[in-house]
């Protein structure tokens, strides 16, 4: 079970806790209902959807910014942003929004499973579990993202290999390999970087552009080969064929190393979930006999 996973597990059962606790208050959940709908009438009926979400990003970020100010939350925020900042990505408005927006996720999520519940410890969870789940779940998004790139690499490479063997220049076979693999992360990225090719930009700089957007290290390395050799003059044919051996070896000893961890994560589900199913079944009868024999 992930992080991600295990976090939103928190706060599901923390939030159906809540549920199965707020059935027996119904009454007290119905006193507040009417000024609830009124106050979110009134404040629908003064801004719109977009404004509204304009409004609380500024305030959530001019509070983050009041709260940087002091030395010690200035310190952990940007720990903790520096931690989630792999994986938000480069459009993320900083340490001090995302400090604020977390914080509220903790204290709108813990005051409201608090009172459904009537146990503060629960509500106590639910909030540290909504502090942390948006980043682990971006994490995890981020993750599989990175997957999916490093799978289509080695077919990206070997297809514009194969065009430029075929006497096609470097931008015309970026250009088939988006048409063919079109649908794709890395193609959809080459399409992107030839655009901005045509518009005006540099080379080598919407190659690094590109890179710095799908913030792939072994894609990185590509592009500073590509870059090197088209400085140097040297055939762009024969360094991307031997680059695409190298993630294709790549990829095999990740495939290795998944396998060899394969035992060790099936450990809890087999000591915790299979082997006390196996024992009951095969044990059972067993001590139901010696039980029977005890009794008589």
């Amino acid at each position: 079970m992930s992080a991600g996973a295990a976090a939103f597990a928190v706060l599901a059962g923390g939030a159906a806790f809540g549920l199965a606790r707020a059935a027996q208050g119904a009454l007290r959940a119905e006193a507040v209902s009417g000024w609830v709908s009124g106050a979110a009438r009134s404040a629908a009926g003064a801004l719109s959807g977009r404004d509204a979400f304009r409004l609380l990003g500024g305030f959530l970020e001019a509070a983050g910014r009041v709260q940087e100010r002091v030395p010690f939350l200035q310190a952990a925020s940007s720990r903790l942003h520096a931690w989630a900042a792999g994986w938000l990505g480069g459009d993320d408005p900083g340490s001090a929004a995302w400090l604020a927006r977390h914080e509220a996720a903790l204290l709108a999520a813990g005051a409201l499973v608090w009172w459904l519940a009537g146990d503060p410890l629960i509500g106590a969870a639910a909030g540290v579990a909504a502090f942390f789940l948006p980043d682990l779940l971006a994490r995890g998004r981020h993750e599989a993202r990175q997957a999916r790139i490093r799978r289509e690499l080695p077919d990206v490479l070997d297809l514009t290999t194969l065009a430029l063997e075929a006497g096609l220049s470097l931008d015309a076979a970026f250009q088939q390999v988006a048409d063919k693999l079109g649908g794709g992360i890395l193609p959809d990225e080459l399409a992107r970087m030839l655009g901005a090719v045509r518009f005006g930009m540099k080379r080598h700089e919407a190659w690094r552009e590109a890179a710095r957007r799908l913030g792939n290290a072994e894609f990185s390395e590509v592009v500073e080969a590509l870059a090197q050799a088209d400085v140097m003059g040297t055939g762009l044919a024969g360094a991307l064929r031997g680059i695409a051996g190298q993630m294709r070896a790549r990829a095999r000893a990740r495939a290795e190393e998944a396998a060899h961890k394969a035992p060790v994560k099936l450990l809890f589900p087999l000591a915790f979930f299979i082997f006390p199913a196996i024992f009951i079944v095969l044990l059972g009868p067993v001590f139901l006999q010696l039980l029977g024999v005890v009794q008589q």
